[in-house]
């Protein structure tokens, strides 16, 4: 018998998400080597992780034995730094499996679960994963949802990921209200939020409720995404249960060592953080804004998502592009969002790489496009020899190779090109190019392409192109 008919249904039928942070693929795609590359693909803290190698010196010391499975040192760290009770944390091994170990715990064939749209994937992904039907609902009204008690979760990312947008605890806290009121579990991740406004968190709640959940992750925090370290808030009576089943160990002795102490020493590493974040976003979004057919969105965190619709070239194309300039980026189409990018908020010398790689994309897809379009005129030019049979006669002339249908400076009014004011057959004047040949030039015809291919404004060309050659 198959494989595929001896495991679950589900298992073969669901598709890994889509993430962030393949640098390995990116080289291996690129031809660059891992190091070669600047990753705004993947949300981590833009300061770096903190000095650890003492810390994780101090580990190795302890690689012989198993860790305590309690984990009391972590949970009491946790506790105090949340100020919650120890019995209200559950360790896990970063939050991909904290998700799982929710859905586990309460998805059962057939519930349903309510999830945000647009939001990060892994929650459908798990919910599915154990039989769940979806229902997605849009994000900017999440907070006005009614549930039932036909619902059995409902998700929430706050900050959200992708759109970076911080919701304000009070409206969180009327959902979870609302939530609990039905006995509906409410999960909030807040992954992010340390990097946005920790006040804004419900932690508090959690701790005292026995249908929320939040999620917190050391991993973007403290941009150690190798270690693997989160944890849950939730009630005692939930995170008993959630500790009773979780996987035995899910957090290693180097995890161990290292969240502890970040745990206990962080004040000064986040409120420089929080200030190079606040810097950093305001002068990315001001550079991105400035690109013709980017449109950031605001982001109240380390991240910003970018609608480039109206660019001239499709996320998958730019994301390939800027690859060759050794950058990474992350192309939302894997959450449902067409011609948008995510782009993470990172230190200003490598914020300044990205724009100017941008810039280069558009300049090398510019320039291919104007050759291609050049020898397409070219070639109709060298066959027709004339085109005094043009609409727009009389301002072409007998015997020309026309490149451009219609010269872009038209009326320039300039005298110096040949061209003069002619009278109308109705009356008055009209500007005509008839005695003008130079931007039929092909060496002239080329640059004013090029130019115009880069964004440039009709005076700049003319400035810079036609001017010299008058």
């Amino acid at each position: 018998m198959p494989l595929k008919d001896r495991v679950r249904k589900t298992a073969v039928e669901l598709t890994p998400c889509t993430h962030g942070a393949r640098i390995a693929e990116s080289a291996e795609e690129s031809g660059k080597k891992p190091e070669e590359l600047i990753d705004f693909s993947v949300n981590l803290n833009p300061l770096g992780p903190p000095k650890l190698k003492k810390i994780l010196a101090n580990a190795c010391e302890s690689i012989s034995s198993y860790p305590d499975n309690r984990y009391p040192g972590f949970k009491k760290a946790a506790a105090e730094y949340l100020k919650v009770a120890p019995e209200n944390i559950v360790p896990g091994n970063g939050s991909s499996e904290l998700i799982r170990l929710f859905a586990e715990a309460v998805i059962e064939p057939g519930d349903r679960v309510l999830i945000p749209f647009p939001t990060f994937s892994e929650y459908e992904f798990q919910c599915r994963l154990f039989g769940a039907e979806i229902e997605q609902v849009d994000y900017s009204s999440i907070t006005e949802l009614e549930p039932d008690d036909n619902c059995k979760a409902v998700f929430l990312c706050n900050p959200n990921n992708p759109t970076g947008k911080l919701l304000k605890r009070e409206e969180v806290l009327q959902l979870a209200e609302k939530c609990a009121g039905l006995e509906v579990f409410l999960f909030v991740d807040e992954a992010f939020i340390e990097l946005s406004d920790p006040e804004q968190s419900i932690t508090a709640y959690a701790a005292s409720n026995d249908f929320v959940i939040v999620l917190r992750s050391l991993t973007k925090t403290y941009a150690v995404p190798g270690l693997r370290i989160g944890f849950a808030v939730a009630s005692r009576d939930f995170s008993c249960l959630l500790n009773n089943i979780r996987l035995p160990w899910n957090l290693n002795s180097y995890a161990l060592e290292v969240g502890d102490h970040l745990l206990k020493n962080n004040k000064n590493y986040l409120d420089r953080s929080l200030e190079l974040i606040k810097k950093e976003r305001q002068w990315l979004e001001s550079q991105l804004g400035a690109i013709r057919g980017f449109k950031p969105y605001p982001s109240d965190t380390n991240f910003i998502l970018v609608d480039i619709r109206d660019f001239a070239i499709n996320s998958a194309e730019l994301e390939e592009r800027i690859l060759s300039h050794g950058i990474i980026i992350r192309d939302c189409t894997s959450f449902g969002l067409e011609n948008h990018i995510r782009i993470a908020i990172r230190k200003r010398s490598e914020n300044r790489k990205l724009i100017k790689a941008v810039s280069s994309v558009i300049s090398e897809w510019g320039s291919e496009l104007a050759e291609k379009e050049i020898g397409k005129a070219l070639e109709r030019g060298v066959a027709a020899r004339s085109r005094i049979d043009c609409e727009y006669y009389p301002c072409h002339f007998e015997g020309q190779d026309c490149t451009f249908c219609f010269c872009p400076f038209y009326p320039c009014e300039d005298k110096r090109t040949g061209g003069e004011l002619i009278q109308r057959s109705t009356g008055g004047t009209v500007w005509s190019c008839a005695g003008c040949r130079l931007v039929h030039e092909g060496e002239i015809a080329d640059k004013v392409l090029k130019a115009l291919m880069k964004g440039k404004k009709i005076r700049e060309v003319w400035e810079l192109v036609m001017e010299p050659a008058l």
